[in-house]
């Protein structure tokens, strides 16, 4: 998630503080809800390129009886 204002106080224990607006981070889904809702954050989705190359060890493919 990626913090559009600083977040202030203490969630489950945890400071908030420590948070800068602008930086993205990976926090559990209950904090993003939460900061989120606060209007403190707004969900970025990042994921790895994969190839969709397939690999000769790749457990999905079917297999030929023989």
């Amino acid at each position: 998630m990626r913090i559009t204002h600083e977040p202030k106080g203490i969630v489950d224990g945890m400071s908030l503080h420590y948070y800068r607006e602008g930086e993205v981070y990976d926090v559990s889904a209950r904090l993003a809800e939460y900061l989120v809702a606060d209007g403190c954050a707004a969900i970025e989705m990042r994921q790895r390129q994969r190839s969709t190359r397939i690999r000769s060890n790749d457990r999905r493919r079917s297999r030929t009886k023989g």
